[in-house]
């Protein structure tokens, strides 16, 4: 696979293609670890200090890389009225403070507040495929106040401004289309669709969204038709938009399908699943979005869908009226496999397994994870028909068998075990020599 990309590790007329491919030959291993020290010790021939230099230093650029990703991306699963943009965000739990972006804030892994880094994550998916297409670091406003931090972590500068988990997703739709990648839905979380900018904004670029609204967000049973008083003297309005139905009442998203889930809902198909057909009671209904002052309300419609433990799942798309429920509860269902794309990214591919610290690892490293994708997606469509159930650890124990491995005799091992060691008396001796020229360290 690392052919078709060879001309992105061509910097400066050096050639770091090689030790790309065994990074990635390491991410697609069924080592339990795979950061860099255990890639070098289970693939053959392979350089730790060069593999250590291609993904911190070397300056290929990952933008590029991830372009063709995508491209290919889109053209396996690309220009269906079912290919979807699916935003989402993961953490990466980190000790310390010196990995570029870190800091204590919500982990959703742990569903708790805990030391991590944090990516927003773009994947294109269509059915039961998915892959990631773009992604970008969260860099917390604390970073951007400490230069010097930032200078440690070599963050460009044209990149050390704190933008909005928002900013950064509406950023990736803007450059999936950008790229060339046909879609026509949006798919996120609450994070994300709650925000009635971020949703007026994909609304004006011509895009359905389907996102996640919590229980607790507010709308209108009816359209509030909001009316702008009498101008003044000057033209001006003398006060805001007020409600003009009278009717139209103003409830929580929890209270209202609490009150017409039970007799409304319906038995609906949704999609096969590979346990059978994936079967659930949905309901859907017209709402609207208006904050009072403001000259419009926007319609909605809300999709409630009950989930196997029970619990209800509620969403909201501005898709046309016309939609069907079974339509709108399959596109709902569609962002499992972005939890999914994670799981599979983190379990099989060494996504939060790196240990890197500055900004070009990185992205480096989640540019290299994003090729091992399309690997597993390409190998999951060319044998769709001979293994339809084919899974990531299905792939990597094939690969385990097809791909040059390092041996296990007893001198290799403890080869590898003297390197390991050398590293550490290194790495220990530079953390010393960096505290003794640190003014006030003792």
């Amino acid at each position: 696979m690392i052919s078709d990309f060879s001309a992105h590790f061509v910097v400066r007329g050096k050639d770091v293609g090689h030790h790309a491919a065994d990074y990635l030959s390491g991410l697609l291993s069924t080592n339990r670890r795979k950061n860099i020290e255990c890639i070098n010790k289970d693939i053959s021939q392979s350089n730790y200090q060069a593999m250590q230099q291609m993904v911190t230093d070397s300056p290929w650029n990952e933008n590029k890389v991830m372009e063709q990703v995508a491209g290919e991306v889109n053209g396996i699963l690309g220009g269906h009225p079912q290919s979807a943009l699916l935003i989402d965000e993961t953490s990466f739990v980190k000790k310390g403070n010196a990995s570029v972006g870190v800091q204590r804030q919500y982990c959703g892994r742990l569903g708790k507040t805990e030391n991590c880094q944090m990516g927003v994550f773009a994947a294109m998916g269509r059915g039961d495929k998915a892959a990631i297409v773009d992604f970008r670091l969260f860099l917390p406003q604390s970073w951007v106040d400490d230069p010097e931090r930032c200078e440690k972590a070599k963050i460009p500068h044209d990149q050390q401004r704190h933008r909005s988990k928002l900013e950064l997703a509406l950023e990736m739709v803007q450059n999936a289309k950008s790229r060339g990648l046909v879609f026509d839905w949006v798919l996120t979380d609450s994070a994300y669709s709650s925000s009635v900018d971020f949703c007026a904004t994909l609304e004006q670029a011509g895009l359905k969204f389907m996102g996640d609204v919590s229980v607790t967000n507010r709308v209108w049973d009816a359209d509030p038709k909001p009316c702008a008083p009498a101008k003044g003297a000057h033209g001006r309005p003398t006060q805001a938009c007020v409600k003009g139905n009278l009717s139209a009442k103003r409830l929580s998203v929890g209270d209202l399908v609490k009150k017409h889930f039970e007799k409304q809902s319906r038995q609906l198909t949704i999609r096969e699943a590979t346990k059978g057909e994936l079967r659930a009671r949905v309901w859907v209904t017209q709402v609207w979005v208006w904050e009072e002052g403001a000259p419009q309300a926007a319609r909605r419609t809300l999709v409630a869908r009950e989930k196997e433990d029970g619990e209800l799942k509620i969403s909201w798309t501005n898709a046309p009226v016309e939609t069907d429920w079974e339509a709108l509860a399959y596109m709902q269902a569609q962002r499992h496999w972005v939890e999914r794309t994670f799981q599979d990214a983190k379990s099989e591919l060494g996504m939060a397994q790196y240990e890197v610290r500055t900004w070009r690892g990185w992205h480096h490293h989640m540019a290299l994870v994003s090729m091992a994708m399309l690997f597993m997606l390409k190998e999951r469509v060319a044998h769709a028909q001979s293994a339809p159930l084919l899974s990531a650890r299905d792939i990597v124990e094939l690969l385990e068998y097809y791909l040059p491995r390092r041996g296990s005799k007893e001198e290799e091992i403890i080869a590898d075990l003297v390197e390991r060691h050398r590293q550490r008396i290194a790495a220990a001796k530079s953390h010393a020599k960096n505290r003794q020229n640190t003014p006030g360290s003792t």
